[in-house]
């Protein structure tokens, strides 16, 4: 068997002086293009924590009958999202305030007597219109998230966020 000669300008050899051939600038590019993603996957995140969408949609959730809530109580309420909200029926109307301390999330109990909320964790106090008046919500100047209030006749109804 005889073996032929060679030519040597049939093979493909790298580029001299610093040149990149096609398998290198495959990957360079597939790099560069992975890197450009993830960058701006990142910046979008980054945005979305910056200026986070606000739910405007709501419903309005029937809660009870005016003739039920007495003047000076709190009435809980179960929303759709799990959370409660006490409904205050006051001398000024109906009020309605989650029963979550901003401080740090302990339940907040309607103290009828003293016509306020307390958060028993650390003797956090709010009026019958959720603005802190003592402890370290007051501190913080935390108020409870209130909700609104619709009364038709008799009924009483909520306007909450909805759930997605």
């Amino acid at each position: 068997m005889a073996t032929r000669p060679v030519d040597a300008t049939t093979h493909s050899t790298p580029a001299r002086g610093g040149g990149m051939d096609r398998r290198g600038f495959l990957s360079n590019a597939v790099m560069l293009l992975g890197l450009s993603v993830s960058y701006l996957t990142a910046f979008g995140f980054g945005l979305r924590y910056l200026f986070p969408s606000k739910n405007t949609a709501k419903k309005r959730i029937f809660i009870g009958l005016t003739s039920e809530m007495l003047p000076g109580s709190a009435t809980a309420f179960r929303a759709p999202d799990g959370h409660t909200i006490n409904v205050i029926h006051g001398p000024t109307g109906f009020r309605a305030l989650s029963n979550v301390c901003p401080h740090l999330g302990c339940t907040v109990k309607w103290d009828p007597v003293g016509t306020e909320f307390v958060c028993p964790c650390h003797d956090g106090h709010f009026d019958a219109d959720g603005v802190a008046t003592a402890g370290p919500p007051a501190d913080m100047g935390a108020n409870l998230p209130t909700f609104e209030v619709f009364i038709e006749g008799d009924l009483v109804f909520l306007d909450l966020p909805e759930v997605a």
